[in-house]
């Protein structure tokens, strides 16, 4: 591994550790997805939907006093559809992580 500037200044039990955990990194990136990685990426929304329903239950069960009007029923719906957008970016970041990891490979 070349050495930048960054690693130049470590010490060289830092600097071990270091290129240990970069070179790690890379192995793993080089290993083919996991059953979970690969239905992430290929349903991202379908991801979102079994994820994030059992916190939103979750979470209308806590707010239950809340439910009572229609800016606490808002609130609850609102936080459910971030936590599906969270768990679906996170699907979609999947499928672009094993895109370029394949590509890299084949060039």
């Amino acid at each position: 591994m070349r050495s930048t500037g960054f690693l130049r200044r470590m010490t060289p039990g830092w600097k071990r550790l270091v290129t240990r955990i970069i070179e790690a990194a890379a192995a793993r990136n080089d290993r083919p997805p996991t059953v979970v990685q690969a239905f992430a990426a290929r349903r991202p929304v379908v991801l979102a939907l079994c994820a994030s329903t059992p916190i939103g239950v979750l979470m209308t069960l806590a707010a239950r006093s809340r439910l009572g009007t229609v800016r606490g029923a808002l609130f609850v719906l609102a936080n459910w559809v971030l936590v599906a957008c969270v768990f679906a970016l996170v699907g979609y970041a999947e499928r672009f992580r094993q895109r370029r990891t394949r590509g890299h490979r084949d060039a």
